[in-house]
C-alpha cells in the first residue's frame, strides 16, 4: 500500500513552467498522507502514512513536478497561499483526471488535497506536509523514504532519471 501512496503522490503533476510555486523551507519535510477510495473509506494501510523528504532549492519544485511527462494536459493557477492544478495523465496504463489543491500555510507547512478521477471511482489523497528541520544524516537533497526501525529507509530520489 505504501507503494500505491508513493506512486499516487509521485504522479501528481504540476506545470511549473507557466507559474512557480512558493518556495518551501529547505530541509527535512514530513508528509502524513491518507488515501481514500470511492466509498470514502481509507484504503488498506493508507491512513496517516508518514514519509520523509529532503528538500533544497534545487529539488523543492521537483517534488511537485515529477512525473509530468506522463501528462497530456496540465495547468496550474493560483497566487498567494492557494494553487490549483488540473491535469490529465497516464497512471499505470490508465488515463486519469487529477484535480489538486496545494495550500501553503507558510514556508514550513503545506496541505495537499487531490482527487484522481478513475473510471472505477475517485481516489482522494490528503496530505499534511510539515518542515522538521535539517535533513537527516546521510540524506541527499531529493531523497524520499520512511523511518524503519528508527533509521531512514530511502525509497526514491526526485533527481533519478526515471522520475521525469
Amino acid at each position: 500500500m505504501r507503494l500505491l501512496i508513493a506512486a499516487s503522490l509521485f504522479f501528481l503533476p504540476v506545470c511549473a513552467a507557466a507559474q512557480s510555486l512558493p518556495a518551501r523551507a529547505p530541509g527535512l519535510w514530513q508528509s502524513t498522507t491518507t488515501v481514500t477510495g470511492a466509498n470514502g473509506q481509507p484504503l488498506p494501510n493508507a491512513s496517516n502514512v508518514m514519509t520523509l523528504s529532503c528538500v533544497d532549492a534545487a529539488t523543492d519544485e521537483k517534488f511537485f513536478t515529477t512525473g509530468r511527462s506522463h501528462c497530456s494536459e496540465f495547468s496550474i493557477a493560483g497566487a498567494g497561499q492557494t494553487f490549483t492544478i488540473d491535469s490529465t495523465c497516464d497512471q499505470l496504463g490508465k488515463t486519469v483526471h487529477i484535480a489538486e489543491t496545494l495550500t501553503y500555510e507558510s514556508g514550513q507547512a503545506v496541505r495537499l488535497h487531490a482527487v484522481l478521477a478513475y473510471p472505477s471511482g475517485p481516489i482522494t489523497i490528503s496530505s499534511v506536509l510539515a518542515w522538521q528541520g535539517l535533513c537527516l544524516a546521510g540524506m541527499q537533497p531529493g531523497d524520499e523514504g520512511s523511518m524503519v526501525a528508527g533509521a531512514f529507509s530511502k525509497s526514491d530520489n526526485v533527481n533519478d532519471p526515471a522520475n521525469r
